[in-house]
């Protein structure tokens, strides 16, 4: 062999074996703590707890309340347990909307307790006859 010639220290790869692999597995979901899918989808067929339109959306309460044993962390999103039905307009689009607005004070003014709302519609989900009547018993007792 000739010596001016550099030798090769390790073999070289095939052709194609550096390159990533595709695997025909789907990747495994990660479940989320607090994150309850079909829950939100029972509460999306709900009427509005400000004006009764249906559909609605699902609205975090955000808020902290240590009677609910529920905290708050800046940037986190809720439990869906803490959630309840408004629609678009009441949750983000019209000018008095709770994301346009202090979410106490939309509250305040409705004079309805979200988080009794949220606690009584997860007591019963997966009912949705007793969660549109729990709806339409705070609509009724708002502001007395």
């Amino acid at each position: 062999m000739n010596a001016n010639f550099p030798r090769r220290i390790v073999h070289p790869f095939p052709p194609g074996s550096l390159l990533k692999r595709v695997s025909t597995q789907p990747p495994v979901r990660r479940e989320v703590a607090g994150r309850d899918l079909p829950y939100l989808a029972a509460i999306r067929t709900l009427p509005c707890l400000k004006c009764g339109m249906e559909p609605s959306e699902a609205a975090h309460v955000r808020y902290a309340s240590a009677a609910f044993g529920k905290a708050s962390g800046l940037g986190r999103k809720p439990d869906d347990r803490h959630s309840v039905p408004l629609c678009s307009g009441c949750h983000r689009l019209d000018r008095d909307a709770q994301h346009n607005r202090g979410e106490r004070e939309f509250w305040n003014s409705l004079g309805i307790n979200p988080l009794i709302a949220a606690e009584r519609l997860y007591a019963h989900r997966g009912d949705l006859v007793a969660m549109r009547a729990i709806i339409m018993i705070a609509i009724g007792e708002r502001g007395q």
